[in-house]
């Protein structure tokens, strides 16, 4: 029996996941999650700004302390969408070992869909026919098309919440064409880069996004990945949700149960993009896993 800690460094949120590995098999310790949104601002000059590199940090050191204090024996820490692009990704890198002792692997797009998908299929084991598992993260979208359990393909699409509501949704609620704007955007990247497949038997949506769209439809006051996984949400239900979230304010939108008011500007933006993927894979009804690359990062130690 191991103890490890996974680490994602995310272009809007970091996480932490501790775990007792045995074989194949891991029991979560503890959990721990901040938004920091490194990705602010980061387009057009790709560079992650002071303050959200300080904030980073603080956050990262606080994980290691308590990590240490739960006897951890490995650390597995990677940098994901926006560590990516940035062009000051290695001195970020070298600020957070100089200041914590952590390694950090910045993960090519498919190396982070392949690991996610591990710590979906934790939950969803016997995916049948053909399935689509997507990612939806700050800075860009992981696919993973399955085929009676196996993998088939895998592929990234700088499709992330947070480029997206800075590109596209500049109001307070957005106005209609901003809307339409980002709609015909996520349309064509898609089109683009994903073939066309009627025939897909599941969709499965992991990352904060997804997850808080199921904590805000099952009205959670404290979020539970155990009351997360495995949940169902149907195009209408997504569809009433969109026209209620991006009818509202921020502040409004802050007050809903299940949405945590740091992502109260990027739900919408997210919300859009879920029901685009949907809508492109002809799929009225997507399943939910809270486990991802986390999960994945200790079954892949």
């Amino acid at each position: 029996m191991e103890k490890i800690a996974s680490i994602d460094i995310g272009s809007n949120t970091l996480r932490l996941l501790l775990a007792e590995k045995t074989g194949e098999k891991f029991r979560a310790l503890f959990r721990d999650r901040e938004i920091v949104r490194l990705g602010r601002n980061f387009y057009p000059d790709r560079l992650l700004s002071a303050q959200a590199i300080k904030a980073a940090l603080m956050v990262l050191k606080r994980f290691k302390v308590r990590a240490e204090h739960e006897g951890v024996a490995q650390f597995r820490v990677v940098g994901t969408g926006v560590l990516r692009e940035a062009e000051n990704a290695l001195f970020f890198i070298d600020q957070v070992t100089r200041e914590t002792g952590v390694l950090v692997n910045i993960i090519h797009g498919l190396e982070e869909a392949r690991i996610m998908a591990k710590g979906v299929l934790s939950i969803f084991p016997s995916t049948y026919g053909k399935t689509v598992i997507f990612d939806l993260g700050g800075g860009s979208t992981e696919f993973v098309f399955m085929n009676d359990g196996k993998m088939d393909e895998r592929i990234s699409l700088p499709l992330g919440v947070v480029g997206l509501t800075e590109k596209f949704l500049i109001s307070n609620p957005p106005r209609s064409n901003e809307l339409e704007s980002l709609r015909v955007h996520c349309q064509n990247i898609l089109k683009k880069n994903l073939a066309k497949n009627d025939r897909i038997n599941n969709i499965i949506g992991t990352a904060g996004t997804v997850t808080t769209l199921a904590a805000i439809a099952k009205n959670l006051i404290v979020y539970d990945p155990d009351q997360i996984n495995g949940t169902v949400l149907t195009k209408e239900t997504l569809v009433e949700l969109s026209n209620k979230i991006l009818s509202l304010s921020f502040d409004q939108r802050a007050e809903l149960k299940g949405l945590e008011p740091e992502r109260s500007d990027i739900i919408g933006a997210g919300i859009l993009l879920v029901l685009e993927i949907m809508i492109y894979f002809s799929q009225t009804v997507l399943l939910v896993s809270d486990a991802g690359l986390l999960e994945g990062l200790i079954l892949d130690a």
